[in-house]
């Protein structure tokens, strides 16, 4: 009794971070797409286009090592600190930070330079390297905050940055100004000095002597690992404008960039679950809990197959009135681009539950999501070009839901059988609501009234078809 009760505070913990992670990553969404209103609406489709590649490679490059570095600090500070070991989980942190801006600087000015030989000004390469490195530091930063149990201030500073970022944008539209990246940046950067007060202040300075070689080489090797699958996996939706940049039209790049922008929020919302969940288990097996994250895997898997389904199967059926609406009659072309990112990203985030259960565990773990999105990223990327070339921004979406499905697979599928794990039923139940869905949107006529009528059918098909699995979930039961 008192065991299961441990789990139960455990759980609930990981729930009350999860939905303070949910209002931040909600804020950090919902900047992107406000961002990229403010710039479809003041500028034409080629600008949109520029800014769309620019913001790619920015996200690409944070995504890789920056990337890595931060996956390592959600890992081995919780994992200390799960040890009792607080001391050693701040020279943890300095060390990381170390690497971090070396890796951050580095590749700004790499990013930098790539966009300005791909033919944008200087002043639009220096401001993507700037970019490149507030997001880098700032996702580093972010997750050290979740390693050390500190998101209610992670919220608040990501709160914060939202409101600096809207406000400059609209500042640099409303002057006629072109520093389109410049908010983005100063957003990005609130976090990052926010941050370094937090961690810093009223702490021991703990030598990054006190992490063994041994361990340093588990943490590099972790992150190579971790920066290969972030570059292959969340890295990829962020590549999508700048590999149709190269297969289609401006035209379909912009549809690729106000796509993107679309989605974040429901793509960015269920990894706040992620952001909650990697600490969590990591913490659970540096305290020798496997018990704790097998029902974490569990429970997680389950109720994001289940609980999404219905969500993105009526953004589906909205998907061309929401863009004829937001950004004008001209993007509705853009529908099924937007429909194929929606039942991509899907995909990609109800495999969290799995992919952080095993990257938060040894070695040999952590290379099979790193590994399955290796292989969905070259299935993409083989794919992408002659999809892109037949039929445009379709082809190039259809190849990032080729990945994401490739991607989600394996770890599903191992972590399944080691729990013995009754997942097959939810997730066929939920594949098949969303296929419905996309069915019910290629009969549906141009216009709201059809389109809330097709939503509100795909819904209630879906939460028909899922009720048991619905109702399992919230009685917290399998």
């Amino acid at each position: 009794m008192a065991e299961a009760a441990v789990v139960n505070r455990r759980s609930g913990t990981v729930i009350r971070t999860s939905l303070l992670s949910m209002l931040a990553i909600a804020a950090l969404g919902v900047t992107r797409l406000v961002h990229n209103l403010l710039l479809a609406h003041a500028t034409t489709k080629e600008i949109v286009a520029q800014v769309s590649v620019m913001i790619g490679a920015t996200m690409m490059a944070g995504l890789f090592l920056p990337g890595g570095l931060s996956s390592a600090a959600g890992k081995f500070i919780p994992f200390h600190l799960g040890r009792g070991n607080s001391l050693t989980a701040q020279a943890v942190y300095r060390l990381i930070s170390r690497a971090g801006l070396l890796a951050s600087v580095l590749l700004s000015l790499l990013t930098g330079a790539g966009i300005y030989l791909w033919g944008a000004s200087i002043a639009d390469a220096a401001a993507t390297g700037l970019l490149t490195l507030a997001f880098s530091l700032y996702s580093i930063e972010k997750q050290a905050l979740y390693g050390f149990d500190r998101v209610a201030g992670y919220v608040r500073l990501e709160l914060a940055g939202s409101v600096v970022a809207i406000g400059l944008m609209i500042l640099v539209v409303s002057a006629g100004w072109t520093a389109y990246l410049l908010p983005l940046a100063l957003g990005y950067t609130v976090l990052i000095f926010g941050a370094w007060f937090m961690l810093r202040r009223g702490q021991p300075k703990a030598p990054v002597s006190l992490v063994s070689a041994a361990e340093r080489r588990e943490i590099w090797g972790f992150v190579g690992l971790a920066s290969l699958g972030g570059f292959a996996s969340a890295g990829l939706l962020q590549a999508l404008p700048v590999i149709a940049e190269i297969v289609t039209s401006q035209q379909e790049v912009a549809y690729f960039g106000v796509s993107v922008a679309l989605v974040a929020p429901l793509y960015f919302l269920p990894r706040a679950l992620s952001m909650a969940l990697f600490p969590a288990m990591a913490h659970a097996h540096g305290a020798g809990d496997a018990e704790t994250v097998k029902r974490h895997a569990d429970l997680t898997t389950r109720a994001l197959f289940v609980l999404l389904a219905p969500l993105f199967a009526v953004a589906v059926v909205l998907a061309q009135p929401v863009l004829s609406t937001l950004y004008g009659a001209e993007y509705a072309a853009g529908a099924t681009v937007l429909q194929a990112l929606l039942v991509a990203s899907f995909f990609m985030v109800s495999q969290v539950g799995a992919v952080n259960a095993l990257s938060s565990g040894d070695a040999r773990d952590v290379r099979i999501p790193v590994g399955s999105a290796v292989v969905g990223w070259f299935a993409a990327v083989i794919a992408a070009v002659p999809l892109g070339i037949w039929i445009g921004g379709l082809g190039v979406g259809a190849s990032y839901l080729l990945a994401a499905v490739v991607s989600a697979a394996w770890p599903l599928v191992v972590i399944a059988r080691r729990h013995q794990l009754a997942w097959y039923g939810p997730v066929i139940r939920s594949v098949l609501a969303i296929a419905l869905a996309v069915a019910i949107a290629q009969f549906l006529k141009d216009g709201w009234i059809p389109s809330v009528i097709g939503a509100l059918i795909a819904g209630a098909a879906a939460v028909v078809v899922l009720y048991k699995d619905i109702r399992d979930i919230l009685r917290h039961r399998r």
